[in-house]
């Protein structure tokens, strides 16, 4: 788990020369139980800072694909910093910079956000929420291998892309589930530009959606504690059952006699 503590109260541009508030990172480790300051931070960490950002946007959840964790680092305009993306390597606990791909110029600001899909790192480029292109990293660290998969814009009944992420391909690989705007499910047509609603009766009218992945191995260590304490009592309780069992045989095979 990365651990983020401001240390600077100050806010945005206090003290950080328009750079953001001062960060310590640390991480918790299950096998050891204990904790690890991360050193060497690079200086755009700052950025995460930026106030209503990641509720706003979501970006703040740390998408984890190719051995990293990554976050999109907010732009700052007035310093000519673009979104960045953010990765942190759990292998050695380091810090790194993803190179993106080359965006397309179509004459509109852009903002970038960060997803998996399929188990590949994936970035949204959304245009003033009028058009979004996502591309996918093929390869993972390779910068070559982004590959522009789609681009969504022009559904009637969609006034905005205020955000969009893609979920899962469909199984004939044609179509892809997307989430809009925290309120909306479309199955996408990439190659014929159509959408479909997905409903879900008695669902909420805005929400967010997760990727879930049935395992046979218990998240939560507490609850595996607890049923192996309680097979080891069930166990006891057993052998005290059979020994109780093989008592009474013993006790009958020898017999006894009753005067009256």
């Amino acid at each position: 788990m990365a651990q983020f503590v401001r240390e600077d109260d100050g806010g945005d541009g206090g003290g950080g020369g328009g750079f953001g508030c001062e960060y310590e990172v640390k991480v918790y480790s299950l096998k050891n139980d204990k904790w690890k300051k991360i050193e060497g931070l690079p200086i755009r960490l700052r950025l995460l800072s930026k106030p209503f950002f990641h509720i706003l946007n979501r970006r703040g959840y740390g998408v984890f694909a190719g051995h990293a964790l990554h976050w999109i680092v907010p732009q700052r305009r007035q310093l000519g910093i673009r979104d960045c993306v953010l990765g942190f390597d759990i292998r050695d606990d380091k810090f790194f910079e993803l190179l993106q791909p080359d965006y397309e110029n179509k004459g509109m600001n852009f903002q970038v956000d960060v997803g998996v899909v399929e188990g590949n790192l994936c970035v949204m480029c959304n245009y003033e929420h009028v058009c979004v292109d996502v591309w996918v990293m093929k390869e993972y660290g390779v910068k070559e291998s982004w590959c522009k998969m789609f681009s969504v814009q022009g559904i009637k009944w969609i006034s905005a892309f205020m955000f969009l992420r893609p979920l899962v391909y469909s199984k004939d690989g044609g179509k892809v589930l997307l989430e809009v705007n925290g309120e909306k499910l479309l199955w996408y047509d990439w190659k014929n530009k159509h959408a479909k609603v997905v409903r879900v009766r008695g669902g909420p009218s805005s929400f967010g959606s997760e990727m879930y992945v049935e395992s046979l191995i218990r998240i939560n260590d507490g609850d595996r504690i607890y049923w192996k304490k309680q097979q080891e009592l069930d166990e006891e309780e057993e052998e005290k059952r059979k020994t109780d069992m093989n008592k009474r045989d013993d006790f009958l095979s020898v017999g006894f006699k009753l005067k009256l």
